[in-house]
């Protein structure tokens, strides 16, 4: 039982020293000789990566064969990574002509993005500027090839220096191991000399704020103290510095000249990539208020520290010293800067610091209702006869109400019609009066008086 456990605890240690080793050489950057500055440099855009057959149109292909294309792969052998061929069944990275390992990195172009060549090669040519390096902690041993007569248009290899003598060490596709060459092709990145990045545009929908950082600029105390209202206006100075970064890798070189335009033209700029640019930026800032005579208002200019990321999309022009490429890509913009704004307060009068009141217009919408209204006449009274006129002093007795009947008790009995004719005209006429004329003139007001009544 306790082997058991010995060898369970062996095992495991064995798988995770796999795994580690696996994690190890998941991702590596590669190295690229500088033959000014006679050392290594880290290529920007090739990195040795895990196997992925997803991304095989990215990697970096040694030759060809009847069976299809065969990638640059390295491998540790006896603690030294050696190059290797990755042949179709791409499952084992061949580093001699009788060793392979299943445990592998492949060359990649990221992106696409490098500009690969592979340059003439002799046993006295000099360590090429951009060679492409098999270690980049050793800086004498580089990616080669010679041509072939077999199935494989060229075998791949190592080129080995020795000081300034240089040997092509491979094998072919039977797995024979060959002499040492003197005579092949050898690897290179180009350098690029500098890039354009136009017609960019932003993805607003990916802003995002990472921090913002408020404070106050200065405060100021707008005054009218004329005797007309006036607009009352200062403006004040403030700076900040301003950064602006586009982000790195994609690719691209660090440190390279670049010139970036924004798709309607808005903004220019050149920097060096992956280097942010900053800038320490003057501005003015106007302050105005319409003030009444005697009154006053205080202002505070406050500012707003942000920072903020949005992702872009653009146009990539690299260049060569004899070409240039295009493509597209995208990246993240991260910008730095100070957002202000003005704050005015209410408005005061300056001889006793109260509020000067503030006038609200109410606008109200009326809506008007027009109505018509027929009115009926009130009924015509029916046409009375002379007969019935209660003012007219000829009624007959006999038509008369019970409260004239009364009256005519009192009064007697009413003389012959012609009489009383004659009694009117009297009345109205004769200078001499009498008895008769007396009582029509009694009986005709109190039959008014009593009409009045009714």
């Amino acid at each position: 039982m306790k082997k058991y456990r010995n060898s369970e605890s062996r095992w495991c240690v064995i798988l995770l020293t796999a795994t580690l080793a696996s994690q190890v050489l998941a991702e590596a950057g590669v190295g690229l000789y500088n033959d000014r500055l006679k050392q290594v440099v880290t290529s920007s855009t090739l990195k040795w990566t895990n196997m992925n057959k997803e991304s095989k149109d990215t990697y970096i292909v040694g030759t060809h064969s009847s069976k299809g294309p065969i990638y640059l792969c390295r491998a540790r052998h006896e603690g030294e990574m050696l190059l290797g061929q990755l042949r179709p069944d791409y499952t084992t990275c061949a580093v001699s002509g009788s060793k392979s390992y299943d445990i592998f990195e492949v060359l990649e172009n990221i992106e696409n993005a490098s500009l690969i060549q592979w340059q003439n090669w002799k046993k006295f040519t000099p360590k090429p500027r951009g060679g492409v390096l098999v270690d980049s902690a050793v800086d004498s041993v580089f990616i080669g090839r010679t041509s072939s007569e077999g199935d494989f248009k060229y075998h791949i290899g190592r080129i080995d220096f020795e000081g300034d003598i240089g040997k092509l060490l491979t094998f072919d596709e039977n797995n024979k191991d060959l002499d040492p060459i003197t005579i092949g092709e050898i690897l290179i990145e180009v350098e690029p000399v500098s890039y354009k990045l136009e017609n960019v545009v932003l993805d607003l929908d990916t802003q995002h704020i990472r921090q913002s950082n408020p404070e106050i600029i200065a405060e100021r105390v707008l005054t009218n103290d004329g005797d007309v209202a006036a607009t009352r206006a200062t403006e004040i100075e403030y700076d900040y510095n301003y950064k602006l970064s586009w982000g790195h890798g994609h690719g691209i070189a660090i440190g390279l000249n670049t010139s970036i335009t924004m798709a309607d033209g808005s903004e220019s700029q050149k920097i060096e990539w992956a280097n942010p640019f900053t800038a320490n930026v003057t501005k003015l800032f106007k302050l105005e208020k319409w003030l009444e005579p005697g009154t006053a208002c205080n202002v505070t200019l406050r500012g707003n520290r942000t920072e903020r990321d949005v992702q872009y999309i653009g146009q990539l022009t690299t260049y060569y010293e004899n070409e240039s490429r295009m493509r597209q890509m995208r990246g993240e913009r991260i910008e730095n800067t100070l957002e202000v704004e003005a704050i005015y307060d209410e408005v005061y009068f300056i001889g006793n610091n109260s509020l000067v009141p503030t006038t609200t217009t109410t606008t109200t919408t009326t809506t008007t209702t027009t109505t018509t209204t027929t009115t009926t006449p009130p009924p015509i009274p029916p046409v009375i006869d002379e007969e019935n006129d209660i003012a007219n002093p000829l009624k007959k007795p006999e038509q008369m109400s019970d409260e004239h009947k009364m009256l005519n008790d009192d009064i007697g009995n009413a003389p012959p019609a012609n009489q009383l004719n004659k009694a009117a005209i009297g009345g109205v006429h004769s200078s001499n009066p009498n008895n008769a004329n007396t009582r029509v003139a009694s009986i005709g007001l109190i039959v008014s008086l009593f009409s009045l009544f009714l």
